[in-house]
This record gives C-alpha cells, sequence and structure tokens, in this order.
C-alpha cells in the first residue's frame, strides 16, 4: 500500500493530476458546507502534494484572492482557530507556566531570545518546531510583544501552505520565516504580508565543535543513516535494495521511535533476509552520532519528503559525503549538495547505488565536505541573514532593531553557541510574562 502511495504522490504524474483532480472536488466540498478557511487548506494540500510547478502557483492565485476578499488577518486569525483546534488547555497552560516558572528555557526549550529589546530598539527571539507556532501565538499577547520583539519562527517541513504557517499572517508583525527551500520563499513573498522570508533552516544551526573529524577512525560501516523510525524514512527502501545488490554492504542505522518502534524497523530488515547487515542505535546522543559518523564512509538520506534535515549537515561536518534522493521535498537541486560534499541517488537507482559505492566514493576521497558547509552553511552565516532582514525591516517600516544578534546551534534543542549569553539575557527571559495573555 505505501509503494502505491508513493507512486501516486512522487512518481507518476499523470497519477498526480488524477490526484489533484479530486482535491478539487473535495475543496467544492469543504467550501459548500464547511467554511473559506477550511476550503483554502484544501487548495494548500494540492500545493503540498502536486508535481507540477505551474499548480503551486494557482494554489497561490487562488490564496492571494481569498486574502484580498476576505482580508488577509482576517483569514489568518480563521487559521489560527483551526490550527488552535489541535491544542489541549492542559498543553497551553503548561507552556505558560513554563515561562513564569522557568527563567531560562521556557517554552519546552522551542524559544530562544537572541537579541534584548533595547530603549526604542526591538528585541529578536525565535521560535523552534512547526507545531510550536500556534501555541506561541495562543499564550502570548502577540500586539504587546510586538511591540517590543521581532519574532523569528523556524519551520520543521516543508510545504508553508498550511495552517501552521498561514496562521502568522494573523500577527501584526513584521515577523521572519526561515524559508531554505526555494518553492516556500517564493510563496511566504508573493503573500506581500508582514511575513518576511530569509533564506536559511533548521538545519543550518549544527554546532561544529560537536559535529567535526575525529582523525583516521578506522571504517566500521559503508553506510550511516540517521533517521527516526518512521515510515516516511523509507528504511524499508534501504532493506529492499540491500537484499537485490550484488554488494552486501554493513551500515549503521540511528533512530528513535516516532510512529513506529526499533523492533518494526528491525522486522522489516528480518523480512527481506537482510538483518545481519544492520546494527541499530536508538537514543544516541550527538558526540555518539557524531563518533558513528566518523567511523562511517558516508551518510544517506532516503525520503522523499520531510523538513530540513539536519544529519545531513552534521555528516558533512564529520568529514562524511552525504547523499540524498533525487527529487526530495520539490526537486531542486541543494547548494550543499555539490562534487565536495556529496551527491544523489537517482530515483529506482539505490540498488546500482550500494553496488557502485566504492567507485563512487573515489570521487570524494580528496574532498572536505566539512570545509565547504562551514565556508556556506552555518550558524554564523544564518545569524547574518537574519540581520539582513532586520535591516530592511527597518528600512521599509521605520522602526529599530537590536541586531547584535547572539549565534545559535540546534544540538538538538536550541541553545546559544556562547553558554555565557544565559547569563546575559537572563532580566530578558524573566520579562517574558509580562507578555502573557
Amino acid at each position: 500500500m505505501r509503494k502505491a502511495k508513493e507512486f501516486v504522490r512522487f512518481d507518476s504524474k499523470s497519477l498526480s493530476l488524477v490526484l489533484t483532480a479530486a482535491y478539487l472536488l473535495y475543496y467544492l466540498y469543504v467550501r459548500a458546507r464547511k467554511g473559506q478557511a477550511e476550503a483554502i487548506l484544501v487548495i494548500g494540500k494540492i500545493f503540498r502534494h502536486t508535481q507540477f510547478p505551474w499548480i503551486r502557483r494557482a494554489a497561490t492565485r487562488s490564496l492571494l484572492e481569498k486574502c484580498k476578499r476576505h482580508g488577509t488577518r482576517r483569514l489568518g486569525e480563521e487559521f489560527l482557530k483551526l490550527a488552535g483546534e489541535r491544542l489541549s488547555g492542559e498543553a497551553i497552560r503548561k507552556l505558560s507556566r513554563s515561562v513564569v516558572e522557568e527563567e531560562d528555557r521556557p517554552f519546552d526549550r522551542r524559544l530562544l531570545i537572541l537579541s534584548p529589546p533595547r530603549g526604542d530598539q526591538k528585541g529578536v527571539l525565535i521560535i523552534k518546531f512547526t507545531d510550536y507556532f500556534k501555541s506561541f501565538l495562543t499564550v502570548f499577547d502577540m500586539e504587546k510583544l510586538c511591540r517590543d520583539y521581532v519574532a523569528v519562527f523556524e519551520p520543521s517541513y516543508s510545504g508553508y501552505f498550511d495552517e501552521d504557517i498561514l496562521c502568522l499572517l494573523s500577527v501584526l508583525g513584521p515577523v521572519v520565516i526561515e524559508a531554505s527551500e526555494r518553492e516556500d520563499y517564493r510563496f511566504i513573498e508573493s503573500l506581500r504580508a508582514d511575513i518576511y522570508p530569509v533564506d536559511a533552516g533548521a538545519n543550518w544551526w549544527v554546532d561544529d565543535r560537536v559535529f567535526t573529524p575525529l582523525g583516521d577512525l578506522s571504517k566500521e560501516y559503508d553506510i550511516t543513516m540517521v533517521a527516526i523510525w518512521a515510515d516516511f524514512k523509507r528504511h524499508y527502501h534501504l532493506f529492499e535494495a540491500m537484499s537485490k545488490a550484488r554488494v552486501k554492504r554493513k551500515i549503521a542505522l540511528v533512530g528513535k521511535p516516532w510512529k513506529m518502534t526499533r523492533g518494526d524497523i528491525e522486522d522489516e530488515a528480518r523480512y527481506y533476509g537482510i538483518l545481519d547487515r544492520f546494527d541499530f542505535y536508538e537514543g544516541l546522543p550527538q558526540e555518539k552520532i557524531n563518533l558513528l559518523l566518523n567511523k562511517s564512509r558516508c551518510l544517506i538520506l532516503l525520503s522523499k519528503k520531510e523538513g530540513f534535515n539536519k544529519s545531513i549537515i552534521e555528516g558533512m561536518y564529520a568529514g562524511v559525503p552525504v547523499f540524498i534522493l533525487e527529487g526530495h521535498n520539490y526537486g531542486e537541486k541543494y547548494r550543499y549538495i555539490n562534487e565536495e560534499t556529496g551527491g544523489y541517488i537517482r530515483k529506482g537507482g539505490l540498488t546500482s547505488f550500494l553496488d557502485d559505492l566504492d567507485e563512487i566514493l573515489k570521487r570524494y576521497e580528496n574532498q572536505s565536505p566539512g570545509g565547504w558547509i562551514r565556508d556556506n552553511v552555518s550558524p554564523e552565516i544564518a545569524t547574518q541573514r537574519l540581520v539582513e532582514v532586520m535591516k530592511r525591516i527597518s528600512s521599509e517600516q521605520a522602526v529599530r532593531i537590536n541586531s547584535r544578534l547572539e549565534v545559535k546551534v540546534n544540538t538538538p534543542e536550541m541553545d546559544y553557541y556562547d553558554p555565557e549569553a544565559w547569563k546575559r539575557m537572563r532580566d530578558s527571559y524573566r520579562a517574558l510574562k509580562e507578555y502573557l495573555r
């Protein structure tokens, strides 16, 4: 069944059009029976699932027409209401208490202050994880908070035509959203709202002090794959390819439970008869993942659609080339996948990739993936891009912003690159309770 779903969503263009037609019929039904916001979100499903850029452009035009007709902020409030229906009262109270009781690292460690308000200058804070955006807008009085802060939102998955992103239209703003996928960047820009995209993503904030080469360690694994135990990570695709490959590679799988368990994944490997070729690791700390990467010849990512995968950047910092599936997310060619850092596995070509791995890796023997990443995709560069957006906001909206931002890292939760920043920000965290609803 899952192969059939993948074929329809990602591989067959004709069936993708059939799926779009089905969604359009559902859109007409929802518009007649429910409401405008609910109907627009069906168009969002078309945007996220189609293989055709022209259909995404048409979906975006449809949203813009609705914003013009009904009012952008009003629609944003409807999206927030729809997204908020998935929140429990207890979860909101818990997050509110964390702001009052935990003077630093509140909001499940998904909120970080990058610069404090200073005089007539706004401060900057960042919220991580798409699922927390609606909670943030619900817990805080955004009109009051936006007088003193510019909020930066760091999504955890691609496909921004979604109520968890569109609820940001309800904020008087300005706000900033990370958008490293070109398609999502264009989408946010096209809204012509008070949401400013910045070309950076959640996987830009890897700590190069944790993920780093450890010298000439012996290579125990041909391949490592760091992926939660989940269907969309497509472990089964690797197992199937291994069962067909002439060369039986030694592979390390690192994960943690996420709708599936380690036992579920092991059962799939057992089904294909190649369980003995895999070592399974669960819940490893960052330092041990780095050690494992250093003992591997390369890292692979096999998901067809997800967010901004951090492990591929971690692998590069550790000095190993990284290979991802061709057509990942919107199918764009990523700058950070190049002749110095790794490459693409063609659709249907995983078995031949496994067989040809020795020849493929010869191309990267004298390359430095970590050096390229450090110079092009790093916390310092992401911070500088945020600073540039703050300058743009200051210029366009005649507001002053404290752009002396602290550099942050995801380890995997947000932290400061400089631990002393927690002391410098202590008073600002204490003052956050003044913005609660």
